[in-house]
């Protein structure tokens, strides 16, 4: 049954596993809602407070475009090159310092999900 949109929100992967955690939790998901739970309990890196924490850290301090944060959060790429290719769009040139101070941000939480991970 189709419903109406009533807001329209960029989230991260983390914040739509909560979401829908919570949502199943309170009834049954739909088909798409199963498939994208599935998808994020896979793919989601870490908490969802966290990647919020990234997520502030890098528009506050790198003024960074929406989709690049968010990319960014979600992916939480393993080395600073990895990052580089992320923000190939990005309308604003970064220096090689701001690279570095972007990877110096994401690396406690790339560190914990590895030590996680295991």
């Amino acid at each position: 049954m189709p419903r109406d949109v009533l807001d329209k929100k960029t989230i991260t992967i983390s914040e739509a596993m909560r979401i829908l955690q919570e949502r199943s939790e309170e009834s049954e998901l739909s088909y798409w809602q199963r498939v994208a739970f599935e998808h994020a309990m896979q793919n989601a890196r870490i908490e969802p407070e966290e990647s919020l924490e990234i997520l502030q850290k890098l528009k506050k301090k790198f003024d960074l475009t929406e989709l690049s944060a968010f990319t960014i959060a979600n992916v939480l790429p393993p080395s600073p090159e990895e990052l580089k290719d992320l923000l190939q769009k990005e309308p604003k040139m970064l220096t090689e310092s701001d690279v570095t101070q972007i990877y110096e941000i994401i690396k406690p939480y790339i560190e914990k999900y590895k030590k996680e991970k295991k």
